[in-house]
């Protein structure tokens, strides 16, 4: 994996207790790699991932944490935009199109969930995804 080429780490903490959804895994197993992948691409020192999962009310919630670059509070508003790029300054490995994160989105808001993201300039970001449970 990309992640054990550049010397970093995934860290799971998994507490949600019902999992059970109904989603398409092709589709949402792209969603996953994607964040990852990006969390990846955005690490400039060895990637440190947290993956999180919670059940709050009649959901679970995901969320990924990276400790990467961060991003502005203009780019948290457009970053799920189609073609969206956040601009990384002498960052030149970073390669992409600005569509993956519309997909993440697409998908998500298909399966009747939600996503987020939280972020600071320089602190990293998580990104959270919440997923309705079926009974």
């Amino acid at each position: 994996m990309i992640i054990e080429d550049r010397q970093g780490t995934i860290t799971t903490h998994f507490e949600a207790s019902r999992d059970t959804v109904l989603i398409n895994d092709v589709h949402f197993t792209n969603v996953i790699v994607n964040i990852l992948d990006n969390a990846i691409k955005y690490s400039p020192e060895e990637p440190k991932i947290d993956i999180y999962t919670e059940n709050i009310k009649d959901f679970v919630i995901i969320k990924v944490k990276d400790q990467g670059l961060g991003m502005s509070k203009i780019a948290q508003k457009r970053i799920f935009e189609k073609f969206y790029r956040e601009h990384t300054g002498d960052l030149h490995n970073v390669k992409g199109h600005g569509l993956g994160l519309a997909y993440v989105k697409r998908i998500v808001e298909d399966h009747n969930g939600e996503i987020f993201v939280e972020s600071e300039k320089g602190k990293g970001s998580t990104f959270i995804i919440k997923i309705p449970l079926i009974n």
